[in-house]
This record gives C-alpha cells, sequence and structure tokens, in this order.
C-alpha cells in the first residue's frame, strides 16, 4: 500500500502537466475581443437629443430658459467648447413616481388652495426662469474636468454659476483613492442634504466632440459659506 501512495502524486503531477500541454485555453474559442469606448462621436447637445428617454427634461429646461432674453447665453454653451457639463438624467430633474431626490420632487410649488400642501411641480413653466438658468449654469464647469484632470486632492471648481456676485456656487471634486476610480461631487463636511452624499457621475468621463461629459441621475446645490469654509 505504501509504493502506491508513494506512486499516485507522480502520476496525478505527470497527467495534469500533459493535461495542460496538449489542451492549449480556449483554442478556438470564437470571441471579438472589446474595450471600453468613451467617445461618443456626437455633440453635447446631439448626444442628448440621441437620448430622450435620459435627457428630455433638460432638453426642455433648455428651450425653456431660452424664450427668455436674459439667458440667451445658456443654450450656445451646450455646443462650444472648453467646459465639461454635467448632464442632468430625467430621474435628477422631473422624476415623480419613484424618486423623491428629483428637482420637481425637492423644489415644490406653492398650492393656493391649501398653503400647507405644496406640491411637486410637473412643468419647468411653474418655476421662476432664474431659478433654473441658476440649476443650469451651476452644471457647467469652466475647464476641461475629466479623469485627465481630476485626482485624489479635492479641489472647488468654478462653474458657469460662479461670479463676484456668486463667488460660492462651486462644486467640490475629487477622486476617490481606491480601485473604482469614482470621482464625487459635493461629497464634504457639514453638508446637511444627506440624499445626495457621495454623490457621483452615473457614467462618468464621457467624451463629446466639443466636451467632456458626465451623467448624473442627482443634481447639486451650491454650499453654504460654512461648508466651503470648512472644506478648503
Amino acid at each position: 500500500m505504501k509504493k502506491i501512495f508513494l506512486i499516485m502524486p507522480a502520476l496525478l503531477v505527470c497527467v495534469a502537466f500533459t493535461a495542460c500541454k496538449k489542451l492549449p485555453l480556449q483554442e478556438g474559442y470564437d470571441y471579438t475581443p472589446s474595450h471600453y469606448d468613451n467617445k461618443l462621436n456626437k455633440s453635447v447637445v446631439d448626444f442628448m437629443k440621441s437620448r430622450p428617454d435620459l435627457f428630455s427634461g433638460m432638453l426642455a429646461a433648455i428651450d425653456y430658459v431660452d424664450t427668455d432674453p436674459a439667458y440667451k447665453d445658456i443654450k450656445p454653451l451646450y455646443a462650444g467648447t472648453g467646459n465639461t457639463f454635467l448632464l442632468l438624467t430625467n430621474n435628477a430633474l422631473t422624476e415623480l413616481e419613484t424618486d423623491t431626490t428629483s428637482f420637481f420632487t425637492r423644489n415644490k410649488i406653492a398650492n393656493p388652495a391649501d398653503p400647507s400642501k405644496p406640491f411637486s411641480g410637473t412643468s419647468w413653466a411653474q418655476y421662476d426662469k432664474k431659478l433654473v438658468a441658476d440649476l443650469l449654469r451651476y452644471h457647467i464647469l469652466k475647464g476641461r474636468q475629466d479623469y485627465s484632470t481630476i485626482t485624489s486632492k479635492p479641489v472647488w471648481l468654478d462653474t458657469y454659476l460662479t461670479s463676484e456676485a456668486n463667488p460660492l456656487a462651486k462644486i467640490y471634486v475629487y477622486m476617490k483613492g481606491d480601485r473604482d476610480g469614482f470621482f464625487y461631487l459635493n461629497n464634504f463636511a457639514l453638508f446637511p442634504h444627506t440624499w445626495y452624499l457621495e454623490t457621483r457621475p452615473r457614467t462618468p468621463n464621457l467624451q463629446a466632440t466639443n466636451a467632456p461629459v458626465h451623467v448624473m441621475d442627482k443634481y447639486l446645490i451650491p454650499p453654504s459659506k460654512a461648508q466651503f469654509d470648512n472644506n478648503k
């Protein structure tokens, strides 16, 4: 019996070696090599128009403010270069049935019949154009802000809402230091709006023909002075 136990390991090694040698891994396996392609091959505007299931609310918001001469500068920004766009999905803006963090559900409309029972918006026409214009401007970052520039060091980035009169209208951005490579926006200390803590793009780092794009399922809110001062 001892001889058998001594021989068996040698036989197993021999069989295993022979099998590996004679059977190349996946030889003849029919597959198509692929890699993640982040190039949209279309402009920011054409990308939004190609996905009305995602961006019909944002397109409607852009058209809504464009009817006012005071905000005629916003729509052309989406066709320009040199900026970065946080594109807000319908889930971030107009969703009513399943999401309680959309713009419509978090920005209630006054109810004349019963002031104690404001209701969720159902149309951009129910909102002041300045409010909607500010929302859009805040989600346009100045300069190229993508994986080529964002690092693990938190920074405050200027938006198109940032101005001398509105210096805090910035967005706090950093890359999380792990293998997933997520980056977060406005995830900072003293932030009371827990509904969007650790907000990150649904789909980051897309490259339209005219600008980088990050698709967002939640909209962002400018920081208070305390939040800004405590996260420099």
